[in-house]
Protein backbone atom coordinates (compact mmCIF):
# COMPACT_ATOMS: atom_id res chain seq x y z
CA UNK A 1 0.00 0.00 0.00
CA UNK A 2 1.19 3.57 -1.12
CA UNK A 3 1.22 6.68 0.66
CA UNK A 4 1.38 10.17 -0.43
CA UNK A 5 4.85 10.57 -2.36
CA UNK A 6 5.41 6.54 -1.40
CA UNK A 7 5.81 3.55 -3.26
CA UNK A 8 6.10 0.79 -0.75
CA UNK A 9 6.60 -2.77 -2.16
CA UNK A 10 5.15 -5.27 0.62
CA UNK A 11 7.05 -8.59 1.17
CA UNK A 12 4.11 -11.07 1.10
CA UNK A 13 2.87 -9.92 -2.20
CA UNK A 14 1.99 -12.28 -5.13
CA UNK A 15 4.14 -13.01 -7.81
CA UNK A 16 2.31 -11.20 -10.37
CA UNK A 17 2.02 -7.73 -8.13
CA UNK A 18 5.48 -8.02 -7.13
CA UNK A 19 6.40 -8.00 -11.12
CA UNK A 20 4.39 -4.79 -11.26
CA UNK A 21 5.32 -3.33 -8.43
CA UNK A 22 9.41 -4.03 -9.55
CA UNK A 23 8.75 -2.25 -12.82
CA UNK A 24 7.13 1.10 -11.07
CA UNK A 25 10.27 0.91 -9.02
CA UNK A 26 12.42 0.78 -12.22
CA UNK A 27 10.46 3.02 -13.55
CA UNK A 28 11.29 5.70 -10.33
CA UNK A 29 14.86 4.64 -10.52
CA UNK A 30 14.79 5.95 -14.06
CA UNK A 31 13.40 9.15 -13.30
CA UNK A 32 15.38 9.77 -10.44
CA UNK A 33 18.66 8.56 -12.71
CA UNK A 34 17.42 11.42 -15.21
CA UNK A 35 16.78 14.36 -12.45
CA UNK A 36 20.16 13.42 -11.30
CA UNK A 37 22.04 13.79 -15.11
CA UNK A 38 19.70 17.47 -14.32
CA UNK A 39 21.68 18.21 -11.72
CA UNK A 40 24.83 17.16 -13.04
CA UNK A 41 24.29 19.05 -16.36
CA UNK A 42 23.66 22.32 -14.22
CA UNK A 43 27.42 21.69 -11.94
CA UNK A 44 29.47 21.83 -15.32
CA UNK A 45 27.37 23.86 -17.63
CA UNK A 46 29.52 27.02 -16.71
CA UNK A 47 32.68 25.35 -17.94
CA UNK A 48 30.81 23.95 -20.94
CA UNK A 49 32.07 26.13 -24.53
CA UNK A 50 28.47 27.04 -25.09
CA UNK A 51 25.98 28.94 -23.30
CA UNK A 52 24.13 27.41 -20.67
CA UNK A 53 20.82 28.20 -19.70
CA UNK A 54 20.95 28.57 -15.97
CA UNK A 55 18.71 27.22 -13.16
CA UNK A 56 19.64 28.73 -10.20
CA UNK A 57 19.40 26.35 -7.01
CA UNK A 58 16.42 27.94 -5.58
CA UNK A 59 14.17 26.88 -8.36
CA UNK A 60 15.95 23.61 -8.76
CA UNK A 61 13.72 20.32 -8.23
CA UNK A 62 15.28 18.10 -5.31
CA UNK A 63 15.54 14.57 -5.67
CA UNK A 64 15.72 12.62 -2.07
CA UNK A 65 16.66 9.11 -1.87
CA UNK A 66 15.92 6.93 1.17
CA UNK A 67 16.60 3.15 1.93
CA UNK A 68 13.87 2.12 4.52
CA UNK A 69 15.70 -0.33 6.41
CA UNK A 70 14.11 -3.11 8.49
CA UNK A 71 12.99 -1.34 12.02
CA UNK A 72 13.21 -2.74 15.39
CA UNK A 73 10.44 -4.33 16.61
CA UNK A 74 7.60 -2.09 18.10
CA UNK A 75 8.51 0.51 15.05
CA UNK A 76 5.73 1.98 12.44
CA UNK A 77 7.20 -0.19 9.70
CA UNK A 78 4.63 -1.59 7.66
CA UNK A 79 4.56 -5.53 8.11
CA UNK A 80 4.28 -8.19 6.63
CA UNK A 81 1.20 -9.56 5.98
CA UNK A 82 2.40 -13.32 6.20
CA UNK A 83 4.73 -15.14 8.60
CA UNK A 84 7.88 -15.35 5.89
CA UNK A 85 11.13 -14.75 8.49
CA UNK A 86 12.35 -12.80 6.06
CA UNK A 87 11.11 -9.33 4.75
CA UNK A 88 11.62 -6.83 1.36
CA UNK A 89 13.16 -3.42 2.71
CA UNK A 90 11.20 -0.61 1.20
CA UNK A 91 12.55 1.67 -1.43
CA UNK A 92 10.98 5.05 -1.14
CA UNK A 93 11.14 7.78 -3.98
CA UNK A 94 10.68 11.75 -2.67
CA UNK A 95 10.27 14.80 -5.28
CA UNK A 96 10.80 17.40 -3.23
CA UNK A 97 10.09 21.68 -4.47
CA UNK A 98 12.95 23.91 -2.73
CA UNK A 99 10.56 25.84 -0.85
CA UNK A 100 9.89 22.41 1.20
CA UNK A 101 13.41 22.02 1.85
CA UNK A 102 13.07 23.19 5.37
CA UNK A 103 9.70 22.04 6.10
CA UNK A 104 8.50 19.62 7.67
CA UNK A 105 7.90 16.53 5.00
CA UNK A 106 4.44 14.65 4.97
CA UNK A 107 4.42 11.52 7.92
CA UNK A 108 4.73 7.76 5.94
CA UNK A 109 2.96 5.11 6.34
CA UNK A 110 5.62 2.98 7.87
CA UNK A 111 6.92 6.72 10.10
CA UNK A 112 8.51 9.91 10.29
CA UNK A 113 11.83 11.09 8.58
CA UNK A 114 14.42 11.28 10.86
CA UNK A 115 16.61 14.50 11.24
CA UNK A 116 19.89 13.11 10.00
CA UNK A 117 18.11 11.87 7.05
CA UNK A 118 16.89 15.40 6.27
CA UNK A 119 20.51 16.83 6.62
CA UNK A 120 21.98 14.18 4.80
CA UNK A 121 19.64 14.20 1.67
CA UNK A 122 19.98 18.14 1.33
CA UNK A 123 23.67 18.50 1.49
CA UNK A 124 23.66 15.51 -1.34
CA UNK A 125 21.46 18.09 -3.37
CA UNK A 126 23.68 21.22 -3.14
CA UNK A 127 26.79 19.15 -3.71
CA UNK A 128 25.01 17.78 -6.86
CA UNK A 129 23.18 21.25 -8.41
CA UNK A 130 25.84 23.73 -7.31
CA UNK A 131 23.71 26.05 -5.51
CA UNK A 132 26.36 28.08 -4.18
CA UNK A 133 27.89 28.96 -7.90
CA UNK A 134 24.05 30.09 -8.82
CA UNK A 135 24.63 33.80 -7.89
CA UNK A 136 27.72 33.85 -9.93
CA UNK A 137 26.84 32.52 -12.69
CA UNK A 138 23.55 34.82 -12.98
CA UNK A 139 25.41 38.22 -12.77
CA UNK A 140 25.69 39.72 -16.25
CA UNK A 141 29.22 40.98 -17.81
CA UNK A 142 29.50 44.75 -18.10
CA UNK A 143 29.90 46.16 -21.84
CA UNK A 144 33.09 47.94 -22.06
CA UNK A 145 32.31 51.37 -24.48
CA UNK A 146 35.03 53.71 -25.70
CA UNK A 147 34.53 57.57 -24.23
CA UNK A 148 34.70 60.67 -25.48
CA UNK A 149 38.08 62.56 -24.46
CA UNK A 150 39.21 66.15 -25.69
CA UNK A 151 42.54 67.00 -24.31
CA UNK A 152 44.83 70.41 -25.09
CA UNK A 153 48.17 69.82 -25.88
CA UNK A 154 51.56 72.22 -26.12
CA UNK A 155 53.42 71.56 -29.36
CA UNK A 156 57.40 71.44 -28.02
CA UNK A 157 60.65 72.25 -29.52
CA UNK A 158 61.27 70.12 -32.73
CA UNK A 159 57.73 68.70 -32.59
CA UNK A 160 56.14 67.53 -35.92
CA UNK A 161 52.07 67.52 -36.36
CA UNK A 162 52.63 63.92 -37.31
CA UNK A 163 54.75 63.30 -34.47
CA UNK A 164 52.25 64.65 -31.85
CA UNK A 165 48.90 63.25 -32.82
CA UNK A 166 50.89 59.86 -32.64
CA UNK A 167 52.35 60.80 -29.58
CA UNK A 168 48.77 61.41 -27.98
CA UNK A 169 47.07 58.00 -29.32
CA UNK A 170 46.08 59.07 -32.71
CA UNK A 171 46.77 55.78 -35.32
CA UNK A 172 49.16 56.86 -38.43
CA UNK A 173 47.01 56.59 -41.13
CA UNK A 174 44.20 58.80 -39.31
CA UNK A 175 46.92 61.26 -38.23
CA UNK A 176 48.16 60.94 -42.00
CA UNK A 177 44.30 61.73 -43.42
CA UNK A 178 44.00 64.85 -41.14
CA UNK A 179 47.07 66.52 -41.92
CA UNK A 180 46.09 66.39 -45.58
CA UNK A 181 42.67 67.63 -44.55
CA UNK A 182 44.62 70.46 -42.92
CA UNK A 183 47.12 72.12 -45.25
CA UNK A 184 44.28 73.35 -47.70
CA UNK A 185 43.71 75.87 -44.71
CA UNK A 186 46.76 75.71 -42.98
CA UNK A 187 50.69 74.67 -43.57
CA UNK A 188 51.14 72.14 -40.43
CA UNK A 189 55.39 73.61 -41.47
CA UNK A 190 54.21 76.72 -39.52
CA UNK A 191 54.12 74.73 -36.72
CA UNK A 192 55.83 76.46 -33.64
CA UNK A 193 57.18 75.55 -30.42
CA UNK A 194 54.21 76.94 -28.00
CA UNK A 195 51.50 76.49 -29.90
CA UNK A 196 48.07 74.45 -28.76
CA UNK A 197 46.55 72.16 -30.31
CA UNK A 198 43.03 70.72 -29.02
CA UNK A 199 42.62 66.98 -30.01
CA UNK A 200 39.57 64.91 -29.28
CA UNK A 201 39.82 61.08 -29.14
CA UNK A 202 37.19 57.92 -28.83
CA UNK A 203 39.20 56.14 -26.49
CA UNK A 204 38.68 52.64 -25.18
CA UNK A 205 39.24 52.36 -21.31
CA UNK A 206 42.31 50.20 -20.16
CA UNK A 207 41.48 48.48 -16.41
CA UNK A 208 44.30 47.17 -14.11
CA UNK A 209 45.00 44.01 -15.10
CA UNK A 210 47.83 41.50 -13.97
CA UNK A 211 46.80 38.76 -15.93
CA UNK A 212 48.65 37.10 -18.78
CA UNK A 213 46.24 39.79 -20.91
CA UNK A 214 47.33 42.58 -19.66
CA UNK A 215 50.46 42.30 -22.24
CA UNK A 216 48.06 42.48 -24.93
CA UNK A 217 47.74 45.20 -27.83
CA UNK A 218 45.56 47.67 -26.34
CA UNK A 219 42.25 48.72 -29.05
CA UNK A 220 43.32 51.44 -30.86
CA UNK A 221 41.83 55.31 -30.47
CA UNK A 222 39.87 56.98 -32.98
CA UNK A 223 41.11 60.81 -33.56
CA UNK A 224 37.37 62.84 -34.03
CA UNK A 225 38.77 66.52 -34.44
CA UNK A 226 42.18 68.52 -34.02
CA UNK A 227 41.82 72.27 -33.98
CA UNK A 228 44.49 74.72 -33.97
CA UNK A 229 44.48 78.70 -33.12
CA UNK A 230 46.54 80.32 -36.83
CA UNK A 231 45.66 83.90 -35.38
CA UNK A 232 44.08 85.78 -32.69
CA UNK A 233 40.78 85.72 -34.93
CA UNK A 234 41.42 82.28 -36.43
CA UNK A 235 41.12 79.14 -35.89
CA UNK A 236 41.70 75.77 -38.39
CA UNK A 237 40.04 72.70 -37.69
CA UNK A 238 39.31 69.11 -38.53
CA UNK A 239 36.42 66.83 -38.26
CA UNK A 240 36.40 62.91 -38.89
CA UNK A 241 33.53 62.44 -41.37
CA UNK A 242 31.02 59.23 -41.18
CA UNK A 243 32.77 57.74 -43.64
CA UNK A 244 35.98 57.48 -41.69
CA UNK A 245 37.52 60.58 -43.63
CA UNK A 246 38.58 63.66 -42.19
CA UNK A 247 37.02 67.34 -43.75
CA UNK A 248 39.05 71.24 -42.61
CA UNK A 249 38.20 74.35 -42.20
CA UNK A 250 38.51 77.52 -41.18
CA UNK A 251 36.45 79.21 -38.82
CA UNK A 252 36.72 83.48 -38.57
CA UNK A 253 35.84 84.81 -35.00
CA UNK A 254 34.24 88.63 -35.55
CA UNK A 255 36.32 91.00 -33.69
CA UNK A 256 35.35 94.23 -32.53
CA UNK A 257 37.49 97.19 -33.23
CA UNK A 258 37.83 100.12 -30.55
CA UNK A 259 40.48 103.09 -30.09
CA UNK A 260 42.63 104.08 -27.39
CA UNK A 261 44.55 106.70 -26.59
CA UNK A 262 47.48 107.47 -24.07
CA UNK A 263 49.83 110.29 -22.96
CA UNK A 264 53.22 110.15 -20.85
CA UNK A 265 56.26 112.48 -19.88
CA UNK A 266 59.40 110.76 -20.29
CA UNK A 267 61.54 110.76 -17.01
CA UNK A 268 64.21 108.40 -18.19
CA UNK A 269 63.74 106.41 -21.51
CA UNK A 270 61.02 106.15 -23.88
CA UNK A 271 60.33 102.93 -23.43
CA UNK A 272 60.07 102.88 -19.86
CA UNK A 273 57.43 105.91 -20.06
CA UNK A 274 55.22 104.21 -22.79
CA UNK A 275 55.62 100.51 -20.75
CA UNK A 276 54.21 102.28 -17.42
CA UNK A 277 51.38 104.24 -19.80
CA UNK A 278 49.45 101.35 -20.54
CA UNK A 279 50.85 101.28 -24.21
CA UNK A 280 52.09 98.03 -25.85
CA UNK A 281 55.70 97.12 -27.06
CA UNK A 282 54.56 96.83 -30.78
CA UNK A 283 52.91 100.39 -30.63
CA UNK A 284 56.11 102.06 -29.17
CA UNK A 285 58.27 100.42 -31.71
CA UNK A 286 55.53 101.45 -34.38
CA UNK A 287 56.23 105.35 -32.60
CA UNK A 288 59.64 104.70 -32.82
CA UNK A 289 59.98 104.03 -36.60
CA UNK A 290 57.60 107.18 -37.37
CA UNK A 291 59.84 109.62 -35.92
CA UNK A 292 63.40 107.83 -37.04
CA UNK A 293 63.83 109.61 -39.36
CA UNK A 294 63.25 113.32 -37.81
CA UNK A 295 64.40 112.41 -34.38
CA UNK A 296 67.60 110.94 -32.97
CA UNK A 297 66.56 108.85 -30.00
CA UNK A 298 70.32 108.43 -29.14
CA UNK A 299 71.13 111.88 -28.42
CA UNK A 300 68.05 114.28 -28.72
CA UNK A 301 65.57 112.66 -26.25
CA UNK A 302 65.66 114.54 -22.34
CA UNK A 303 63.85 113.87 -19.40
CA UNK A 304 60.66 116.10 -19.72
CA UNK A 305 59.84 115.49 -23.34
CA UNK A 306 56.13 114.07 -23.70
CA UNK A 307 54.59 112.24 -26.41
CA UNK A 308 51.14 110.66 -27.01
CA UNK A 309 49.34 108.21 -29.20
CA UNK A 310 46.56 107.17 -30.72
CA UNK A 311 45.41 103.64 -32.30
CA UNK A 312 43.17 100.83 -32.93
CA UNK A 313 42.77 98.19 -30.74
CA UNK A 314 40.43 94.62 -31.62
CA UNK A 315 38.15 93.20 -28.87
CA UNK A 316 36.86 89.49 -28.38
CA UNK A 317 33.28 88.23 -27.58
CA UNK A 318 34.46 88.96 -24.01
CA UNK A 319 35.54 92.59 -24.61
CA UNK A 320 39.37 91.36 -23.93
CA UNK A 321 42.14 93.06 -25.89
CA UNK A 322 43.36 90.51 -28.25
CA UNK A 323 45.49 92.68 -31.06
CA UNK A 324 46.92 96.01 -31.59
CA UNK A 325 45.68 97.94 -34.93
CA UNK A 326 46.98 100.86 -36.93
CA UNK A 327 48.61 103.72 -35.48
CA UNK A 328 46.38 106.80 -36.47
CA UNK A 329 48.03 109.70 -34.46
CA UNK A 330 51.33 110.15 -32.45
CA UNK A 331 52.99 113.75 -31.36
CA UNK A 332 56.14 113.80 -29.49
CA UNK A 333 57.37 117.13 -28.53
CA UNK A 334 61.16 117.17 -27.74
CA UNK A 335 63.11 120.29 -27.09
CA UNK A 336 59.72 122.04 -26.94
CA UNK A 337 59.33 121.60 -30.13
CA UNK A 338 55.61 119.57 -31.08
CA UNK A 339 56.02 117.18 -34.22
CA UNK A 340 52.29 115.66 -34.73
CA UNK A 341 51.90 112.83 -37.30
CA UNK A 342 48.19 111.61 -38.52
CA UNK A 343 47.87 108.20 -40.73
CA UNK A 344 46.85 108.96 -44.14
CA UNK A 345 46.17 106.97 -47.49
CA UNK A 346 45.82 109.20 -50.53
CA UNK A 347 43.90 107.04 -52.03
CA UNK A 348 47.04 104.92 -54.00
CA UNK A 349 47.13 102.66 -51.76
CA UNK A 350 50.42 103.95 -50.55
CA UNK A 351 49.78 105.70 -47.28
CA UNK A 352 51.75 107.22 -44.87
CA UNK A 353 52.46 109.71 -42.23
CA UNK A 354 51.68 113.04 -42.95
CA UNK A 355 52.67 116.09 -40.54
CA UNK A 356 49.90 119.01 -40.43
CA UNK A 357 50.79 120.64 -43.84
CA UNK A 358 50.92 117.45 -45.86
CA UNK A 359 54.21 116.61 -45.62
CA UNK A 360 55.36 113.12 -45.49
CA UNK A 361 57.91 112.19 -42.52
CA UNK A 362 59.03 109.64 -44.16
CA UNK A 363 63.03 110.15 -46.28
CA UNK A 364 65.06 108.44 -48.31
CA UNK A 365 66.86 107.08 -45.47
CA UNK A 366 66.16 106.65 -41.88
CA UNK A 367 68.70 108.30 -39.56
CA UNK A 368 69.09 105.38 -37.17
CA UNK A 369 68.57 101.69 -38.79
CA UNK A 370 68.09 99.95 -35.27
CA UNK A 371 65.63 100.50 -31.88
CA UNK A 372 67.14 101.23 -28.44
CA UNK A 373 70.57 101.84 -29.04
CA UNK A 374 73.43 104.17 -27.79
CA UNK A 375 75.56 105.23 -29.94
CA UNK A 376 79.06 103.96 -28.67
CA UNK A 377 81.43 105.87 -31.44
CA UNK A 378 81.22 108.35 -34.09
CA UNK A 379 82.47 108.94 -37.15
CA UNK A 380 85.87 110.64 -37.29
CA UNK A 381 89.51 109.90 -36.94
CA UNK A 382 89.91 107.63 -33.45
CA UNK A 383 92.72 105.24 -32.35
CA UNK A 384 91.28 101.49 -33.35
CA UNK A 385 90.34 99.70 -29.88
CA UNK A 386 92.17 96.31 -31.50
CA UNK A 387 94.69 97.65 -34.02
CA UNK A 388 96.08 100.13 -31.62
CA UNK A 389 96.63 103.08 -33.88
CA UNK A 390 94.63 105.88 -35.14
CA UNK A 391 92.47 105.68 -38.35
CA UNK A 392 89.61 107.03 -39.84
CA UNK A 393 86.26 105.22 -38.37
CA UNK A 394 84.20 105.01 -41.21
CA UNK A 395 80.50 104.81 -39.81
CA UNK A 396 78.34 105.29 -36.72
CA UNK A 397 78.67 102.85 -34.14
CA UNK A 398 75.09 101.54 -32.22
CA UNK A 399 75.68 99.61 -29.25
CA UNK A 400 73.26 96.92 -28.31
CA UNK A 401 72.30 93.20 -27.29
CA UNK A 402 73.00 90.43 -29.30
CA UNK A 403 70.22 89.51 -31.15
CA UNK A 404 68.62 93.18 -31.67
CA UNK A 405 66.84 93.70 -35.04
CA UNK A 406 68.56 95.91 -37.73
CA UNK A 407 66.21 97.60 -40.23
CA UNK A 408 66.89 98.40 -43.97
CA UNK A 409 67.73 102.27 -43.78
CA UNK A 410 65.76 102.77 -47.27
CA UNK A 411 64.54 100.54 -50.23
CA UNK A 412 67.08 99.14 -52.28
CA UNK A 413 68.84 95.75 -53.03
CA UNK A 414 71.12 93.96 -51.51
CA UNK A 415 74.38 94.12 -52.98
CA UNK A 416 76.28 92.05 -50.59
CA UNK A 417 75.68 89.34 -47.58
CA UNK A 418 78.49 87.58 -46.51
CA UNK A 419 81.88 87.28 -43.93
CA UNK A 420 83.84 90.46 -45.23
CA UNK A 421 86.95 90.27 -43.44
CA UNK A 422 87.10 92.76 -40.58
CA UNK A 423 83.41 93.87 -40.93
CA UNK A 424 82.71 90.23 -40.32
CA UNK A 425 79.26 89.28 -41.07
CA UNK A 426 78.31 91.85 -43.48
CA UNK A 427 75.05 93.20 -45.74
CA UNK A 428 75.38 96.19 -48.36
CA UNK A 429 72.51 97.80 -50.08
CA UNK A 430 72.36 99.61 -53.02
CA UNK A 431 69.83 102.66 -52.88
CA UNK A 432 68.56 104.86 -55.62
CA UNK A 433 70.47 108.11 -56.59
CA UNK A 434 74.09 106.95 -55.93
CA UNK A 435 73.49 105.63 -52.20
CA UNK A 436 74.92 102.56 -50.64
CA UNK A 437 74.76 101.71 -47.17
CA UNK A 438 76.48 98.74 -45.02
CA UNK A 439 76.20 96.64 -41.96
CA UNK A 440 78.61 94.99 -40.13
CA UNK A 441 79.46 92.92 -37.17
CA UNK A 442 76.15 91.00 -37.41
CA UNK A 443 75.37 88.07 -34.89
CA UNK A 444 73.15 86.78 -38.11
CA UNK A 445 71.23 87.59 -41.32
CA UNK A 446 67.72 87.33 -41.35
CA UNK A 447 65.30 84.77 -43.62
CA UNK A 448 65.65 85.95 -47.20
CA UNK A 449 68.51 88.31 -47.45
CA UNK A 450 70.98 87.36 -49.93
CA UNK A 451 72.97 89.15 -52.50
CA UNK A 452 70.40 90.39 -55.31
CA UNK A 453 67.25 90.50 -52.91
CA UNK A 454 64.66 93.71 -53.15
CA UNK A 455 64.14 95.06 -49.78
CA UNK A 456 61.83 97.95 -47.93
CA UNK A 457 62.62 100.69 -45.95
CA UNK A 458 62.24 99.32 -42.45
CA UNK A 459 62.66 95.26 -43.40
CA UNK A 460 64.55 93.59 -40.93
CA UNK A 461 68.02 92.20 -42.47
CA UNK A 462 70.04 90.95 -39.63
CA UNK A 463 70.89 91.21 -35.70
CA UNK A 464 73.43 92.81 -33.32
CA UNK A 465 76.94 90.86 -33.01
CA UNK A 466 80.26 90.90 -32.12
CA UNK A 467 81.55 89.00 -35.43
CA UNK A 468 85.23 90.41 -36.96
CA UNK A 469 87.25 92.47 -35.28
CA UNK A 470 84.93 93.98 -32.23
CA UNK A 471 85.34 93.81 -28.89
CA UNK A 472 81.49 93.95 -28.17
CA UNK A 473 77.69 93.46 -29.62
CA UNK A 474 77.07 96.35 -31.66
CA UNK A 475 75.84 97.54 -35.43
CA UNK A 476 78.55 99.94 -37.49
CA UNK A 477 76.70 101.62 -40.01
CA UNK A 478 78.19 103.18 -42.80
CA UNK A 479 76.63 105.10 -45.62
CA UNK A 480 77.99 105.94 -49.04
CA UNK A 481 77.49 108.63 -51.60
CA UNK A 482 78.80 108.06 -54.60
CA UNK A 483 81.12 105.61 -53.47
CA UNK A 484 82.55 108.02 -50.47
CA UNK A 485 81.64 107.38 -46.89
CA UNK A 486 79.98 110.34 -45.18
CA UNK A 487 78.63 110.28 -41.64
CA UNK A 488 75.55 109.23 -41.33
CA UNK A 489 74.11 111.23 -38.40
CA UNK A 490 75.01 114.63 -40.37
CA UNK A 491 73.97 113.87 -44.02
CA UNK A 492 71.00 115.63 -45.92
CA UNK A 493 68.24 113.35 -47.32
CA UNK A 494 65.27 113.57 -49.66
CA UNK A 495 62.21 113.74 -47.85
CA UNK A 496 59.05 111.95 -48.66
CA UNK A 497 56.16 112.83 -50.65
CA UNK A 498 54.39 116.27 -50.53
CA UNK A 499 50.53 116.41 -50.79
CA UNK A 500 48.56 117.88 -53.60
CA UNK A 501 46.08 120.49 -53.43
CA UNK A 502 43.74 118.00 -53.96
CA UNK A 503 45.25 115.17 -52.07
CA UNK A 504 45.48 118.03 -48.78
CA UNK A 505 41.50 118.44 -48.54
CA UNK A 506 40.93 114.38 -48.30
CA UNK A 507 43.68 114.76 -45.66
CA UNK A 508 41.80 117.48 -43.82
CA UNK A 509 38.47 115.29 -43.58
CA UNK A 510 40.82 112.10 -42.05
CA UNK A 511 42.21 114.69 -39.81
CA UNK A 512 38.76 116.15 -38.05
CA UNK A 513 37.70 112.26 -38.57
CA UNK A 514 40.38 111.12 -36.28
CA UNK A 515 40.26 113.97 -34.03
CA UNK A 516 36.57 113.41 -33.30
CA UNK A 517 37.57 109.27 -32.44
CA UNK A 518 40.11 110.83 -30.69
CA UNK A 519 37.83 112.71 -28.06
CA UNK A 520 35.48 109.56 -27.86
CA UNK A 521 38.14 107.43 -27.16
CA UNK A 522 39.08 106.06 -23.36
CA UNK A 523 42.02 107.45 -22.26
CA UNK A 524 45.21 106.34 -20.69
CA UNK A 525 46.82 109.00 -19.25
CA UNK A 526 49.62 108.16 -16.50
CA UNK A 527 52.98 110.19 -16.22
CA UNK A 528 56.01 107.82 -15.69
CA UNK A 529 57.37 107.38 -12.66
CA UNK A 530 61.07 105.44 -13.55
CA UNK A 531 63.90 106.89 -11.70
CA UNK A 532 66.39 108.89 -13.48
CA UNK A 533 69.78 106.93 -14.52
CA UNK A 534 72.45 108.72 -13.12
Amino acid sequence: MASAGYLAVPGTASAGERSRYLKAAAGMAGLSLALLGIGLGALIAPYATSEPAILAADATPKLLVEDLRPQEEGSNQVAASSGNASSVAPLTLKLDAPAQTAQAQPEAASGTETSETQTASTQITDELLGADMAPGMAEPATPVTPERITRTVAVGRGDTLMGVLVGKGAVREDAHMAIAAMRSHYDPRKLRAGQELELTFEEWPREADTTANADEEAPSNTLLSMAIKTDVDRQVAVHRMADGTYKGEEIVTELKTGFVQAKATIDSSLFLAANDAGIPPAITVELIRMYSYDIDFQREIRVGDSFEVFFARDYDENGVAVREGQVLYAAMTVGGKKRQLWRFDPGDGNWDYFDQNGQSMKKFLMKTPIDGARISSNFGRRKHPILGYTKLHSGTDFAAPTGTPIYAAGDGTVEMARRYGGYGNYVRIRHANGYKTAYAHMNGYARGIKEGRRVKQGQVIGYVGTTGRSTGPHLHYEVMVNGKKTNPLKIRVPTGRKLAKAELKKFAAAQQDINLKMAAAPELTKVAKADIAE
